[in-house]
Formats: structure tokens, sequence, C-alpha cells
């Protein structure tokens, strides 16, 4: 009796994907096991085997289409940010890189703002409270932090914080935003910005 009492399920899981022919061989124990489902009455366990087989395999299939999903729009964003950074070394000030990043940037319709600021003191509570840790931030933004980069626009669900130059004597701050509140996330992938990041404090410093 003790040992029984010892058993658990995880350990009766255990044995049965050890011997999947357990309930083949001991077909009588099946008389003792309660497999009535009130909604469906009482199943055929190969049925129910296929059920979960299908089951598996449309997860399986979701996770393949979302993996194929990340690696096109990683694609399509290593592209656009080499010809991004190509086009750095034609402008010959802010203005005119600034301008160039928005034009080149904000072509994915995901992205509705693409902004290059010179930093500002009105910009340090942000960073401070977005920026400190590793000088880039994915996610949501209060309605306040919202305001200080996006006055004029209330459609900004999502956004994307760089800060350009030093941490403790930024140069600029490149801002993007998004009306997909899932779009930026704190879990994206964001190897490909930071080495463009670094490229472009490059050209602002060659510019100053």
């Amino acid at each position: 009796m003790s040992k029984i009492n010892d058993l658990n399920e995880q350990l009766v899981c255990d044995y049965l994907s050890h011997y999947p022919d357990f309930l083949l061989k001991h077909p009588y124990v099946l008389l003792q096991m309660n497999l009535h489902d009130k909604s469906q009455g009482l199943p055929n366990l190969a049925l129910q085997q296929q059920r979960l087989l299908r089951k598996q395999n449309n997860e399986l299939k979701k996770q393949l289409n979302e993996i194929a999903q990340s690696a096109l729009e990683n694609e399509q964003i290593f592209k656009l940010l080499s010809e991004c950074q190509r086009q750095l070394w034609h402008c010959t000030s802010f203005d005119e890189l600034a301008k160039q990043l928005t034009d080149t940037l904000c072509r994915p319709a995901n992205i509705m703002s693409c902004q290059l600021l010179p930093y500002h003191e009105q910009f340090s509570e942000l960073v401070s409270a977005r920026l400190k840790k590793n000088a880039s931030y994915l996610g949501r933004l209060s309605k306040n932090e919202l305001r200080t980069l996006w006055p004029n626009d209330n459609n900004v669900q999502s956004v994307a914080l760089y800060l350009i130059g030093d941490i403790n004597k930024p140069s600029a701050l490149l801002a993007f935003a998004s009306d997909n509140p899932e779009h930026f996330s704190p879990n994206n992938d964001n190897l490909f910005m930071k080495e463009f990041v670094t490229t472009l404090h490059v050209r602002l410093s060659s510019l100053a």
C-alpha cells in the first residue's frame, strides 16, 4: 500500500511513455479507468490520440510559420538598414541625414514615424527612465513620455528608442513609432539595429 501511495502522476506518465503498448498488453486496466467525457461521451482512445497529434501538429505549424515570418522580417530589416547605411555617407549635415533616415526607414507599413533628434535636456527624464541601462528601449511609453517625442500624434502604440553616443553625453536620439502595440517589444531581436546605431554614431561624429 505504501508503494502505491508513493506513486504520483508524473511517475505513471513516465512509465507509460517508456511502455506505450502497456494498455494493449493489459486491456483490463481500461475497465478501471474513467475515460468518460461529459461533452463527448466515451471516446475512442485512437481518436483521442489522433486529436492530440493533430493539435501538436497545428502548434508546430504555427511555430514554423512564426519562425519563417520572423526570418523574412529580419531579412527585410537587414536590407533596409544596409541601404540606409550606405546613404549615410552621402549626407553632409545633421538635417540631411535625419531626413534620409525618415524617408528610408519609414517605408515598412508598420512604421508610422522615424525621427533622428538632436539630444536636448527635455529628453533627460525619458533617458533616465528608459535608456539608462543599455541605451535602447522597445515597448510602450506613458502618455507624458510620448508627448515628449510625438506631441501631436495620439496613435503611437509602441516605440523603439536608441540613444546615440555616450550614455553620459549623448548626441542624438533615434525614435521609431508604430500604431501596432505588439510591433516593438522587449523580446524583439535588436542586433541589426545596434550595429546600425554604431555606424550612425560614427557618421554623426564626423559631421560634428
